[in-house]
């Protein structure tokens, strides 16, 4: 659930290598925040033990995210903001559907995660309830940061039902399709998993 919960904003690029690095730093805290939750609990652990487990400082620790439960989600992705761009335009494909499918592939290839990384986060929110309600109110907040694009896609045509009803797709199909790649038998790109189950979906409702 993690993986589509997590709120999407639009920054400026970043220099590669420092954002591969920093990049990195939160994969690691992220990464420690998940075992810690798994093995002590949510409330088992302090923000201390976590940046000893991230091999960070508490200041850097807290220059990433604000408090356990948003290290155990992970912070938002940032998407380019050529995304939207084209995205308000009616691109890239013209289909509201699979527009918002590419903003989703957008933000699972800005932050690619293994089926074991996958399973990990999983793991921790099974473990810790409270962190499943966290992750909901960030799925809001995505839907309610998508609603004045698609009002500016839409334009007059905009029906807040019709996009629900899109947004439903989208999401149910990539969670069958993070089902699948926690099998480990589908390789390590979680993207064309969720494709090719959004191109069944539509065949199935063409």
């Amino acid at each position: 659930m993690h993986s589509v919960t997590e709120s999407a904003t639009s920054a400026p690029p970043v220099g590669t290598g420092r954002a591969a690095k920093r990049e990195q730093t939160l994969h690691d805290i992220v990464t420690a925040a998940r075992r810690l939750a798994v093995e002590h609990g949510i409330d088992g652990f302090t923000m201390d033990d976590l940046a000893g487990a991230a091999g960070v400082s508490r200041r850097t620790l807290f220059n990433y995210v604000p408090g356990k439960d948003d290290a155990v989600i992970g912070a938002p992705p940032v998407i380019a903001a050529e995304v939207f761009t084209t995205f308000v335009a009616g691109g890239p494909h013209g289909s509201l559907v699979e527009d918002l499918a590419e903003i989703v592939v957008q933000v699972l290839r800005e932050r690619p995660e293994s089926p074991e990384e996958v399973a990990l986060g999983r793991a921790a929110m099974q473990a810790n309830p409270r962190l499943i309600a966290h992750a909901l109110d960030r799925l809001q907040e995505l839907v309610e940061s998508c609603l004045g694009y698609v009002e500016q896609r839409e334009g007059a045509a905009y029906d807040r039902q019709r996009f629900d009803v899109a947004l439903t797709l989208v999401v149910a199909c990539l969670h069958l399709a993070m089902d699948r790649f926690l099998t480990g038998d589908h390789g390590t790109d979680l993207a064309p998993l969720f494709l090719a189950t959004l191109h069944t979906a539509r065949d199935l409702l063409a």
